[in-house]
């Protein structure tokens, strides 16, 4: 499973931790980061089936399968992250 992206612990450093605005303008930024990354992932998850449906059935299946257990993992990384963005919104510490 690749590594979760764990842009809070980017974004928010103890130099800003006590300016709201700062922490914000980071968020932010990060949050535009998880978004290029859903379309980056997107856009290779469409290259990766359009390479799939040239092969023979049984070798297009197999790679569909992988890609799906692939993009399920990235969703969920994705995911983990804006539960994150969520609770440092909300005033709590991210895990």
């Amino acid at each position: 499973m690749p590594r979760p992206l764990n842009i809070i612990e980017l974004a928010i450093t103890e130099d800003v931790a006590n300016d709201a605005t700062e922490i914000a303008r980071r968020l932010d930024e990060a949050a535009e980061l998880v978004e290029g990354f859903a379309k980056d992932s997107a856009i290779s998850a469409l290259e990766a089936l359009l390479a799939a449906a040239d092969e023979p059935a049984g070798e297009a299946a197999e790679k569909a399968r992988l890609l799906a257990t692939e993009m399920s993992d990235q969703t969920e990384i994705m995911h983990s992250e804006i539960e994150r963005f969520l609770a440092v919104s909300a005033g709590q510490r991210p895990n």
